[in-house]
């Protein structure tokens, strides 16, 4: 399934944000206005190029007012910008509202998909036409592009990694469900799985089955995080992770 990811660069994203977090819209080619927050350092310095972290919420905050950035949930980000990286990359977050999904499984509490047999879902198709405008319009690294997704943020993780291979640095899956025929085409992105015991939304058992089925394409670095006895909301213990922060700014794609 290895698709083009980045176009030429329509100039749609062109837009001159400040430092910091930027409400903004995109129009995407199949209609969709598409919210998303874009986090830029201070100081942008178009003459080097920046990590960017594309970050994918749950179904717990999709929004229709852009505000997924702010909840509870998001915890991750609150780290990173009071952390040693706040100035030394970008976050571009879509936002999808209430009325769709990521990724279009049938319920959360599956424990497998078929990327292969499950059409992209539109909202996906715009946020990832986005991700390519973004690279295109600022200063991005293409070998330090990194992905964060928490619960339905993480089925998106998994897709994103089924459909769009040999293109992220790293990714990171917190109580996702993801498609394991596609492990094979995953196994040069460094990934770390977070995921509670105790799942009651999104079964254990899915990472599980990803662990191992990557695991048999022949991946040796795999990251791997239990939370012994945690239920579905463990965005606050991923999020304080010891060395996550170093681990995916530390990746790197040839």
């Amino acid at each position: 399934m290895d698709r083009p990811i980045f176009s030429r660069g329509t100039g749609k994203a062109a837009v001159a944000p400040a430092a910091g977090w930027n409400d903004l819209v995109f129009a995407a080619e199949n209609g969709i206005d598409l919210k998303y927050q874009l986090y830029l350092p201070k100081n942008l310095d178009k003459t080097r190029a920046y990590p960017l972290i594309f970050y994918m919420h749950s179904a717990g905050v999709r929004c229709d007012d852009n505000s997924q950035i702010y909840t509870g949930e998001a915890k991750f980000l609150r780290n990173l910008e009071v952390g040693d990286y706040r100035d030394e990359c970008l976050v571009l977050s879509p936002c999808c509202p209430k009325s769709d999904k990521w990724v279009d499984v049938e319920r959360w509490n599956c424990l497998s998909y078929d990327a292969d047999a499950l059409p992209q879902s539109r909202y996906m198709a715009a946020a990832i036409e986005l991700f390519s405008e973004i690279c295109a319009a600022f200063p991005v690294d293409r070998s330090r592009l990194y992905l964060y997704g928490m619960s339905m943020g993480g089925f998106a993780v998994w897709d994103i990694l089924a459909r769009y291979p040999h293109v992220f640095a790293a990714a990171v899956i917190a109580a996702g469900c993801g498609a394991p025929r596609a492990a094979k085409e995953m196994t040069d992105t460094a990934i770390w799985i977070f995921h509670g015991t105790k799942d009651g939304a999104v079964p254990f058992e899915s990472a599980t089955r990803m662990a191992d089925a990557l695991t048999a394409a022949g991946k040796t670095d795999l990251r791997f995080t239990a939370f012994e006895g945690a239920g579905h909301g463990i965005w606050h213990l991923t999020a304080d992770t010891e060395g996550l922060y170093d681990w995916m700014f530390a990746q790197r794609r040839n």
